[in-house]
């Protein structure tokens, strides 16, 4: 979808940004000597959590697509109705969704990683720590108030008006996997910034 190919790219990007300044506000913080020994293996581990952790959101909202398209049609989901073009889609999205679905084996082991580099009481006072829960509180953040009303405008307009056909699976799904992930971050988040006050 042309819009996705565009808002994808775009938040990235923004996280991006947003990681740059939190981590040049967090740095002006002394962290302990032994965290700084270990500034490229942490560095690694969190670079790799919010690369899994994108996979994970493509690999689900494509699942989520090809899923919801079996108790609401294939027409939620897939343009051209119950045709075996659509069919091959919808095979194919649970396909590419399952071999994303890996994105979660990555990063159960750069979790576990990171776990290893950083104790939970050095993770308080590790500035990584801080700026990859803040690139991934605005990048879920922000794909879920793009997309759920996007999402929602789809469903009103499928359900109950029939000027187009739009096909609302694609964005519920990703909409709903970026809702989860930012759910899941904001506790973390605000448990990493309340620390940050004391």
């Amino acid at each position: 979808m042309d819009m996705l190919s565009i808002l994808f790219p775009l938040v990235v990007l923004l996280g991006f940004v947003s990681f740059v300044v939190a981590v040049v506000y967090f740095r002006s913080e002394k962290e302990p000597e032994a965290l700084q020994r270990r500034f490229l293996l942490r560095f690694y581990a969190y670079t790799m959590l919010f690369i899994s952790s994108l996979i994970l959101l493509i690999g689900g909202g494509l699942l989520l697509k090809a899923a919801l398209s079996y108790p609401l049609g294939i027409e939620f989901s897939y343009y051209g109705g119950p045709s075996i073009s659509s069919e091959r889609a919808r095979l194919r999205d649970l396909l590419n969704g399952v071999t994303f679905g890996a994105g979660a084996l990555f990063f159960a082991l750069h979790w576990a990683l990171r776990n290893r580099v950083e104790s939970p009481e050095e993770r308080r006072l590790s500035f990584l720590n801080k700026g990859y829960l803040m690139m991934s509180g605005v990048v879920y953040g922000g794909l879920s108030l793009v997309l759920l009303p996007v999402g929602l405008y789809q469903l009103i307009e499928f359900y109950f008006f029939s000027w187009s056909r739009p096909v609302p699976g694609d964005i519920v799904g990703y909409a709903l996997v970026a809702l989860v992930l930012w759910l899941w971050i904001l506790p973390q988040l605000f448990k990493s910034l309340g620390g940050e006050r004391e």
